[in-house]
């Protein structure tokens, strides 16, 4: 039994076509869940903001843009380039000290620390 060319690429081209479409809607559920993690920050991560403003803010800059009140004291956006963000939930913990004179000694609870972590982590410039 002869078929037609056409006949033996359709189902071919079907499922090509629902590979393609379920791709696409992946592909949309992806970006829309990326999206609603930048746009909704978790209860844990609106903590570690509230207590960055706290505690930080008077000489950091604790957003995503913006110039530290305090010259030389490292914004909050850049400051994975300075500490490794893994290890330092630990200093945040043993009481974060610095050499500077005008940086105060902070001692968090696990659940601050892990907080301020998760917020600092969400405003790393890419």
């Amino acid at each position: 039994m002869l078929l037609a060319s056409g006949d033996i690429l359709s189902p071919l081209r079907g499922s090509a076509n629902m590979i393609v479409r379920l791709a696409v809607i992946c592909l949309l559920l992806a970006t829309s869940a990326g999206l609603a993690e930048d746009s909704e920050p978790s209860p844990l991560e609106r903590d570690g903001r509230a207590l960055a403003e706290r505690m930080c803010s008077e000489c950091h800059a604790i957003d995503k843009s913006g110039q530290s009140p305090h010259v030389g004291a490292p914004a909050f956006r850049a400051l994975d380039r300075r500490v490794d963000l893994d290890t330092f939930m630990d200093r945040l913990r043993e009481g974060l000290m610095v050499g500077h004179p005008d940086m105060p000694t902070f001692r968090f609870t696990r659940e601050d620390a892990r907080a301020l972590l998760l917020y600092l982590r969400s405003v790393q410039a890419p």
